[in-house]
């Protein structure tokens, strides 16, 4: 189960070309929620923007206090040493994973985050590939590895932890 105080969100790639080639306005709906929860409970935020001078920056909704940049070319973002040294110094074990392109990108870095020994899940209904068939493929591969795949209330709630939580009306208010 997510603990927030021991977990991180990584967003891979919800940048302007890739949304526009991938028609995900469904999955930035449901990424926007996850960033704006990640801001409510200061859990920190890390985006990966593939060679944004070709395919744009992230999407100013998806943008928040808590996030930091990667710029990357490499597919698997754990690939670019700033990373590493950001994940080391946050000293989580859990990583909240989603993003574009799921079966490249977001598999890629999945892997690499198991094999750092990471807790790595994966918000199904905020990711996206172009096409449904390597869509599913990526996610059953995720799975067969050990990535948790889950989505956004299972998260959003796994994070609050309790109505009791002085953010729950906040976060319960960005799904209804």
């Amino acid at each position: 189960m997510l603990k927030p105080e021991n977990c991180l969100i990584l967003m891979i790639d919800m940048q302007e070309k890739l949304v526009k080639a991938t028609h995900a306005e469904q999955e930035v709906s449901q990424a926007e929620k996850l960033v704006k929860t990640a801001e409510i409970l200061n859990i920190p935020t890390i985006v990966s923007e593939q060679y944004p001078k070709g395919l744009g920056c992230t999407l100013d909704c998806l943008k928040n206090n808590f996030q930091k940049y990667v710029e990357k070319t490499s597919f698997s973002v754990l690939k670019e040493e700033t990373l590493c040294e950001i994940l080391q110094a946050y000293d989580k074990t859990q990583v909240v994973l989603f993003g574009i392109e799921a079966h490249i990108c977001v598999y890629q870095t999945a892997m690499d985050l198991l094999d750092k020994g990471y807790e790595v899940y994966l918000v199904k209904d905020a990711s996206k590939s172009r096409n449904e068939y390597e869509f599913n493929t990526g996610i059953e591969l995720m799975r067969q590895e050990g990535v948790k795949i889950t989505c956004l209330e299972i998260v959003l709630f796994e994070l609050l932890q309790s109505s009791k939580n002085p953010h729950f009306k906040e976060i319960q208010s960005l799904i209804k």
